[in-house]
């Protein structure tokens, strides 16, 4: 049995990997939402196959997109955390069946605002809603995150993920997605074994647009996250998914509870269904925080509202 500062170095001497492998990394500077302790071991490969390599020294590990909906726990990671942000190639082909579409390819380590930039400069249209989003391609796929009306799984064709060391394919099937959930949350693709299968690359059907038109629609989504207050403070988004025919942040406001803190988390003053760290909030104050809106919208309401953000590790 490996210390996890041996399976660090045994990954970063290894001749089959290339990337990066740090050691004792403050995840506060990882995540969107400013919160929790180190990581003993964070694992950034720079391709496909060092991503391999790494994976068979390990026996347990956790996959960080780019750290938007997660609320990381105050005594961090004591097992490997791996960042794909070194693996962002973005590629495009023709639609055979469709000279008006192409088929974009995108690593899951790329940012939408990687995403977007290429979009604008070859003009493809069909993913502006996301522009702005300060997670992951990746990580969107794992939620089937939605933004201004758009789901990720809108206009997806196929993902790319690796699998107990073997990579296969996953071909769009729209009955294993649904609001905030993909095949990968739920759980369906997972191996026998207790490892989560990897995300790796998607695959999405694009439409041939005016650059122009492109860069405006972006600009536009931009625009509408900055009135909104996305930019204002630290956070991890919604924090509630919207209960069915209901809106959880209309919910939260009705109950008066905009501006209600707990340490240093706080409902957004702005917003009911975003919590924002006002400078020192710890993952114990966010987990109390949200269970006691959870408490006053059952009182006030009768609904049970259900978490997007999720929390790892123990609260202490």
């Amino acid at each position: 049995m490996y210390t996890i500062r041996e399976i660090g170095e045994n990954i970063k001497n290894c001749k089959g990997f290339e990337g990066e492998v740090l050691f004792d990394v403050p995840m506060k500077n990882r995540t969107s939402m400013r919160v929790g302790g180190n990581a003993a071991l964070i694992i950034e490969p720079l391709n496909l196959a060092s991503l391999k390599t790494a994976l068979t020294f390990c026996d347990d590990y956790f996959i960080l997109g780019g750290g938007s909906n997660i609320v990381v726990s105050d005594a961090g990671f004591d097992i490997p955390v791996f960042s794909l942000r070194n693996m962002k190639n973005i590629s495009f082909e023709e639609n055979a069946a469709d000279e008006s579409t192409v088929i974009l390819n995108v690593d899951s380590g790329c940012t939408w605002g990687l995403v977007h930039s290429f979009c604008i400069e070859h003009g493809f249209l069909g993913l502006t809603e996301f522009n702005g989003l300060p997670g992951s391609v990746g990580g969107a796929a794992f939620m089937n995150a939605s933004c201004f009306g758009h789901a990720f799984n809108d206009n997806i064709l196929k993902i790319s993920y690796l699998d107990s060391g073997i990579i296969k394919e996953y071909n769009y099937s729209k009955e294993d997605w649904s609001y905030k959930r993909s095949p990968f949350s739920s759980g369906k693709l997972k191996a026998n074994s207790k490892l989560s299968p990897v995300i790796c690359s998607v695959s999405f059907l694009m439409k041939k647009e005016e650059p122009e038109i492109v860069k405006s629609a972006g600009e536009d989504i931009l625009r509408k996250r900055s009135e909104r207050g996305h930019f204002k403070y630290p956070s991890a988004g919604s924090v509630f998914k919207n209960p069915e025919g209901l809106v959880a942040g209309k919910l939260i406001d009705e109950c008066g509870l905009k501006g209600y803190s707990i340490g240093g988390a706080q409902v957004a003053p702005f917003h009911g269904n975003i919590i924002i760290n006002t400078g020192n909030a710890t993952q114990k104050d966010v987990f109390l925080l949200v269970n006691y809106i959870k408490e006053q919208v059952l009182k006030h309401k009768n609904v049970l509202l259900n978490t997007e953000i999720i929390f790892t590790g123990i609260v202490q």
